[in-house]
This record gives C-alpha cells, sequence and structure tokens, in this order.
C-alpha cells in the first residue's frame, strides 16, 4: 500500500515484531528509512504539488497587446517589440507534455499546450515573412511552404504546422471543437482570442470557441427562403472529424448540420436536409 500522507510511517515497534532478526541493525534506522522509501512512493505514484504546471503567461501578453476584439493581429507592432513571443516560443521549444509531463498533469493541460503552440508559431511563421505579406498561402494559394515546409522546434522536436495539428492534436484528442481554436493566419479562419488556452479552462475555452463559430454568420448561415445553409470551409476539409464525432455520440446517420446545431441556440436550429454551400475561403492575413 502507498500511504498518501507522509506522517503515516511504520513505527520502530510494529518493524521489529514484522522484520526477520538476521543482523542487528537499530529498529529506529529501520524505521526512518521505511519513512523516506514510503514519501519517496508516494511522491512518484502521486505526483510532486510543488511542480508547476508550464505558464501560459507570455502568450497571454502577447495576444492581449496585439490582438483586437475582431481577432486581427498588429504584426507590424509585435515585430517591433517581438522578446515576449521569442521568450514563450523557446519555452516551447524545450519543454512540452513529452519531456516533461509532470508539468502537464490532464489531458486539457497537454490540449492547451498544443494549441498554444500551434498559434504561437503561426505568428512566428508569419513574422519571418517580414509581417506585411498579404497572406500565408504563397502565390499558388497551396499554403505548403508556410504550413509543411516551415519547421519549429516544439517540446524538442522539429516539425510542422501541418504535423502538429494532425498528428499530436487531431490524432491524440479527437475533439472538433480544436477547429475553432487553431488560428491559421487568415481573415476566414476562428477568432483568435485575446487569452492564450490553459488546462484549468480548456473546456470553457473550447465551448465559447465552437459555439461562436457554430453561430458566426461568417461562418455559419442560413437561408430560409432557399433552405440552404453557407457553412466555412473549414466545415468541408474536417468534415470527417465533425461526422465521427456525432457518430461516437450515438448518431445514427450524422451531419455536419447536425453537430453544429449542438452549439447553436433552440431557436436557431438548422435542419438537416438544407442543402450546404461552401463559402469562399478569404486566404487574406488578419492583420490590423
Amino acid at each position: 500500500m502507498i500511504y498518501r500522507n507522509a506522517d503515516r510511517c511504520l513505527s520502530a515497534e510494529t518493524l521489529r515484531s514484522t522484520l526477520p532478526m538476521r543482523r542487528a541493525v537499530p529498529m529506529t534506522a529501520v524505521a526512518s528509512m521505511a519513512c523516506i522509501a514510503l514519501g519517496w512512493m508516494a511522491g512518484s505514484v502521486l505526483g510532486d504539488d510543488t511542480v508547476s504546471r508550464f505558464s501560459h503567461d507570455d502568450w497571454t501578453t502577447v495576444l492581449s497587446e496585439h490582438v483586437d476584439e475582431r481577432g486581427m493581429v498588429s504584426y507590424t507592432e509585435l515585430k517591433k517589440e517581438p522578446q515576449l513571443l521569442e521568450r514563450y516560443v523557446n519555452a516551447l521549444s524545450e519543454t512540452g507534455p513529452m519531456s516533461d509531463p509532470q508539468r502537464f498533469p490532464s489531458s486539457a493541460d497537454r490540449l492547451a499546450y498544443y494549441l498554444n503552440a500551434y498559434n504561437a508559431n503561426t505568428f512566428v511563421g508569419v513574422l519571418d515573412g517580414g509581417g506585411e505579406q498579404k497572406s500565408v498561402w504563397g502565390s499558388l494559394w497551396s499554403g505548403y511552404s508556410f504550413f509543411v515546409g516551415s519547421k519549429y522546434v516544439i517540446d524538442g522536436k522539429k516539425m510542422s504546422l501541418k504535423h502538429l495539428e494532425d498528428k499530436l492534436i487531431r490524432e491524440q484528442f479527437e475533439d472538433p471543437r480544436i477547429h475553432a481554436a487553431l488560428v491559421c493566419a487568415s481573415i476566414s479562419c476562428p477568432r483568435l482570442p485575446q487569452q492564450a488556452f490553459t488546462g484549468e479552462a480548456l473546456e470553457a475555452q473550447l465551448d465559447a470557441a465552437i459555439t461562436e463559430f457554430a453561430t458566426s454568420p461568417m461562418h455559419v448561415r442560413a437561408d430560409t427562403a432557399s433552405r440552404t445553409v453557407h457553412l466555412s470551409k473549414i466545415y468541408d476539409w474536417y468534415k470527417d472529424d465533425f461526422l465521427a464525432h456525432e457518430r461516437g455520440m450515438g448518431t445514427k446517420s450524422p451531419t455536419v448540420i447536425g453537430y453544429i446545431n449542438r452549439y447553436r441556440p433552440a431557436d436557431q436550429q438548422i435542419p438537416e436536409d438544407y442543402r450546404i454551400e461552401i463559402m469562399p475561403y478569404d486566404k487574406g492575413l488578419n492583420r490590423q
């Protein structure tokens, strides 16, 4: 049995009655060693409460100072004073859930880290391109160079933004709400929040993000006259993620509209037989 309380150590009398006496060892010394061992095992199994969670405070400061209420970014001003962003991405490069798991005790802590890492390194990519470019998607509008070709060090490993999104976020967590939290530096992306994601607040933050993404006319617009719903391209790109979630919830005939309706008020539900049209995706840079 591993004792949660360090004070619950075996007495010398108890040890004297239970341990074989093959060598003359002072019972007080044995009791002390038992206490040390129990304390070490308890710390190993239960975790050290003195280990602090990874801090996203620098990222919150960057967001609060350089992102407006619309989610647009002042890249020009950030480029003049990039120190906090640089310090934050340096911390991301050195520490993470794989290299230092004690600082990420919950699944929410790990997901918050990866979401922030994606958005922060997207800022880095924009600034590396000058901060005044029209778009990060390139001349062919494929985005390959930015999202696949460019590499960033996260938790000690070099990777692309696409790898981070697909392998570390989508595959590990299987939560479609992340598509309302990842911001790819484009006008048609979800609105970038003015504070970092944190493990403690992540559930509420993701619910707020997907609710906005499901109700904002910029991303979902229903036309009752034509019985058509106009959806963001994100609902098309990641259709399989939304449908997989619906199937996981027990829906026999899942639809993207059904997923969206989960986050819309009762009086704004969209009939699932509406025709779907995908909106054009504005890939212009999300700059102020």
